[in-house]
């Protein structure tokens, strides 16, 4: 059951979060037809070249054709594609991009809680322990997992605000046309494939985990390392939707400096 959920994840991300990433790219052109057909085309291309990587990576394997995921990766094609020709990937993208922005931003700010009960918790434990002479294994463990899900979740977030670790060569003194065809090719050459191969392989080894009920090694641990992992494909989500957020913007400014 739960490896058939594992697949079912794979196959969402493969038949719909996989070919919406590519509508920032459909959007540089300007009419319906056209864009539609940029859209299948980066769609066809970027498949065909993943679908080769994990052929010749050593622990990936490439997508089986099953009838599941055939369904699902053909039904989600059809339906961006059939959008696409009646909206245009410029309208699609910029109402998805909205949608994720609000999305992101929320994950992002919910966040915070959790880093406000992470320094109560550290302090609380620091407290009994050095005060009382009492430690409680559970409450050190949860400062852990409280400070992987801080950014596991605020990752998107960080990157949306372009507030993330940026190595700035030749970026800052850039024109506005250059920075957004830096950001549309470092996002579609860097994040999106990161976000894809990881999300892939992600799959199994969170089903795993969910099948063993995964928990600490201590028995008075947090019993929930299976719960802490399955942050791990929300976070490579929420990553790629902030990516697309930035492609967005980034097809608009080239669009907008062309006309």
């Amino acid at each position: 059951m739960l490896t058939m959920i594992g697949d079912m994840l794979n196959w969402l991300a493969a038949g719909a979060l996989f070919p919406l990433m590519m509508l920032p790219l459909g959007s540089l052109a300007r009419n319906n037809a056209p864009s539609a057909a940029l859209w299948l085309a980066a769609t066809l291309i970027v498949t065909a070249a993943a679908v080769i990587f994990a052929i010749l990576a050593v622990d990936l394997s490439p997508p089986k054709m099953t009838p599941g995921f055939v369904a699902t990766a053909g039904a989600g094609v059809l339906a961006i594609f059939c959008l696409t020709l009646a909206v245009g990937a410029e309208k699609l993208a910029h109402r998805l991009a909205a949608a994720f922005s609000t999305l992101v931003r929320r994950v992002g700010r919910l966040s915070l809680y959790l880093i406000l009960a992470m320094a109560l918790v550290q302090f609380t434990a620091v407290i009994m322990r050095y005060v009382f002479g009492i430690n409680f294994i559970a409450m050190q463990e949860s400062v852990t997992y409280l400070h992987g899900a801080v950014f596991l979740l605020a990752g998107g977030y960080a990157l949306l605000t372009d507030d993330h670790v940026r190595v700035d060569i030749f970026y800052r003194e850039a024109s506005p046309r250059k920075k957004a065809m830096i950001d549309l090719a470092g996002t579609y050459l860097f994040l999106f494939p990161f976000c894809f191969v990881a999300l892939w392989a992600a799959g199994p080894y969170v089903a795993n985990s969910w099948a063993v009920r995964e928990g600490s090694m201590e028995q008075s641990g947090v019993q929930g390392v299976y719960l802490l992992k399955t942050l791990i494909p929300i976070y490579l989500t929420l990553l790629a939707l902030a990516g697309f957020v930035a492609a967005t913007r980034a097809a608009q400014t080239i669009r907008s400096k062309g006309a």
